[in-house]
This record gives C-alpha cells, structure tokens and sequence, in this order.
C-alpha cells in the first residue's frame, strides 16, 4: 500500500512538473527531481520493487497450511442392465483436504530470508540507479553552466572585436591606417563572429542533450539557472583519497548490493545443504459422496459415506543421482563468485574515485595557474590595445595579445568547470549533498 502511495505520488510530480516544464528557470535540483521522476529505469525499479515484496509474502505464506476443495460428478448409462433397473445413474463426491509441512530441512526459513534480502537488493538498486542518474544530471547540468558562461564570454569579446572593428574601419577610411591593417582587424572581426555562432550552438546542444536526459520533448523551451560560482567553491578543499574511499564503502549503493548478494550467496549455501534433511508433511480431510440409485435419500447417503482421514508421511530421498551434492557445490562455487565480484565493484570504485581525485586536484591547480595567466593576459592586452589607439602598436601585436588573452580564458573556464565537476562527483560518492548553487 505505501509502495502504491509512493508511485502516485511520483505520477502526481510528474504530471505537475509537465505542466509547468516550459518557460520556467530549472536548477540542478529541479533537473535532478523531474529525471528521477521521468527515467525509465527509476519506474521498472519501483515495479522490481513491489514485486520483490510479493515473493517475501508469499514466501513467508509457506508457514501456513495448505486448504482445499474438490467436488466431482458424473453420470454413468448402462444399456444392457437388468429390466426393472435404472440404466441411467449420476453420481457426487465431495471433499476437503488440508495439508502442512512440518519441516523440510529449513528450506522455508532460508527462503523467506532470501526473499527479505532480494527485496534489500531491489530497494539498493533503485538507489544506485539513482545515484548514476544524479551524476548523468551533473555532467550535463554543468556542461550548460560551461556553454552559457562561454557564450557570455565569446559576447563580450565579439563586442570588443566589433568596437574594434568599427574603429578601425574609420581610421582606414580616414587613411590613418593601411589596408593591410585593416585586413587583419576584419579578419579577426570575422573569426571572432563565427566563434559566437559556435558558441551559441554548443549551448544548443548542451540544452538538448540535458533535455533528452530529462525526457522533455526536445522542442521545449526551458532556461536553466546559472549560479554564480566562486572561485571558493572551485578551490574547496578535497579530502585525501583514502577517506574518501572510506566513506564510499559506507555510502555507496553498489557496494551495499554487494554485501547482500554475499549473504545471499550463503543463505543459497544453506538451502542447498537443507536437502539432505527428510521432510515430513501432515495431511487431512474429509470426504462424503451420493449416488441416485441409491435407496436411501440424499441426506443419508451423504451421512452413510461420510469419512475422515489423517496422515503423517516422511520422505528422504536416500539415492538422487548426486543432485543434492552437485546443489552444494554449485552454490559454494556461487559463493565464490560473488565474492570475486564483490572485490571487483570495490576496485572499481577505488580506480574511480582515484581518477576523479586527480583530475579534481590537476584542475583546481590549473584553474590557479589559467586564472592568474588570465588576468596578466588581460592587463597586457589593454596596455598594448591602449598604445594601439595612440598607433605605437601595430594591428598584428594587438590582436596577438587579443588571443593570447581569450585562450588564457578558455583555459579558466575548463579548469573551473572540470574541477566543479570532479568535486561534485566526490561528494556524490560520499552521500554528501551537492553544493554548486550559491
């Protein structure tokens, strides 16, 4: 009943979000609710989920007795009878039967604990669905946050250039400065033109590929809330790796999924050896029956083959063709897997966080070394843009400081956005809470 409340209530956010989907400023908290509640997987997850909790009723059901009913009839003709007998003759049985098992080697216990731990497995998968679809949001949230940050980037010096431009023309036109020069002013006024239709394409694209995460139709329009990061948040200080992987082994859903297939693997163990113990079962009934020939009427027939019955039966199976052993190994084998697979997630996730710790620590870095680059770029280039204007410095040192500046730029904005990303993805790692909205 709760898993059924949860599911409304999820249809209910959807729907509600779909309305209000257009013309609405999205953060990466209302990108990462709308994914969770559109994502296929998220929804299969949810069914695997309610039906695991149907295996674990109808596994802990076995305890009780086993009830039912049966009723037979048939009508029987003999031509060939005696005269004076009836040829034509119709029969009723009726009969109730009820059966438990007393014990099957705690086949029934192990089971309904196997259930109760595939139940845990469902539930954890959801989370680790969820936890990739949250990194899937943020990769692509942040390459929007990068696209418009370069976007405004690009404006701004397309509206440079074209102050530049303008300028330039004049001074041409007036005869103050030759064709030549002109030509290399206009020709990066016509590169740096195309870089803003670049620009504007690659955000394109960011969108939509957010868009196709979310499961939007991709002609909605939506704006998507860019916060102001500071240099702060980028330099956050990292903890050191071997916390980090601490506090994964204790936070991460797949590694949680593995734990439980290793008490699966054992529970499988023990229910496999359970087939070495006899069972023994109870049985009883009651059962009456009529027949229309009969002399006596209806009510003393059903009186007269009125019976009862009670049994108790034991089975072991002495020879079974090695089944039972072969079960046993098979499981151990089993078990054994697991445990490989289990060392395998953990190595994984030690390659992952390792990977995502160094890239974080060489962009923060980077982003030190670009950002001071940027502003010493930025102040040669006004210097040199300056003794331009008063025609000291030729168009050719001009526009070579121009670029030196917007590559320092560029390099700024990746090792920002590179180094936001890694730090999320670590703190993701850990269960902590995504802190990029300021």
């Amino acid at each position: 009943m709760k898993k059924r409340t949860y599911i409304l209530f999820i249809l209910l956010i959807t729907i509600g979000l779909r309305v209000n989907a257009e013309n609405e400023i999205w953060n990466l908290g209302k990108c990462m609710e709308y994914a969770l509640a559109q994502n296929i997987d998220m929804q299969k997850g949810l069914i695997v989920i309610e039906e695991s909790q149907i295996n674990t009723k109808q596994a802990r059901a076995q305890w009780q007795p086993s009830l039912s009913f049966s009723t037979s009839h048939s009508i029987n003709n003999s031509p060939w009878v005696p005269e004076g007998k009836e040829n034509t003759s119709y029969n009723g049985n009726y009969s109730i039967g009820a059966g438990w098992t007393v014990f099957n080697g705690f086949k029934r216990k192990y089971n309904i604990k196997q259930q109760e731990l595939q139940e845990e497995i469902a539930n954890t998968d959801i989370k680790e669905i969820e936890e990739d679809l949250k990194v899937a949001v943020l990769s692509d949230y942040i390459q929007v946050l990068y696209a418009i940050e370069n976007l405004k980037s690009k404006k701004n010096s397309m509206e440079v250039a074209e102050a530049e431009y303008s300028r330039s023309k004049e001074l041409y036109e007036a005869g103050a400065i030759s064709k030549s020069d002109f030509s290399q002013i206009e020709a990066q006024y016509v590169k740096e033109k195309y870089q803003l239709v670049v620009a504007e394409n690659d955000l394109a694209n960011a969108k939509l590929n957010l868009k196709l995460l979310l499961r939007l139709d991709p002609s909605t329009e939506f704006d998507v809330f860019a916060p102001e990061i500071s240099s702060e948040t980028i330099l956050a200080q990292i903890p050191d790796k071997n916390t980090i992987y601490e506090n994964a082994l204790n936070s991460r859903p797949d590694i949680k999924n593995a734990e439980l297939n290793e008490q699966m693997s054992e529970l499988k163990i023990k229910s496999a050896k359970a087939g070495y113990y006899p069972s023994i079962n109870l049985n009883a009934g009651i059962s009456s029956g009529h027949n229309s020939i009969s002399d006596l009427n209806f009510g003393n027939q059903m009186k007269q083959n009125f019976g009862e019955n009670v049994g108790l039966s034991l089975n072991y199976s002495i020879l079974d063709n090695r089944n039972r052993k072969s079960e046993v190994e098979k499981a151990k084998l089993n078990q054994q897997t697991i445990s490989l697979q289990t060392e395998q997630i953990k190595d994984n996730l030690k390659k992952t966080i390792e990977s995502a710790y160094n890239d974080a620590i060489a962009a923060q870095l980077s982003y030190v070394a670009s950002y001071s680059s940027e502003k010493s770029a930025e102040e040669s280039f006004n210097l040199t843009k300056e003794k331009f204007d008063l025609g000291i410095k030729n168009p050719f040192e001009m526009l070579n400081e121009k670029n030196t500046l917007l590559n320092a730029q560029q390099q700024t904005l990746q090792a920002k956005y590179t180094a936001l990303l890694n730090i999320q993805v670590l703190n993701i790692y850990q269960g902590l809470p995504i802190t990029i909205e300021q």
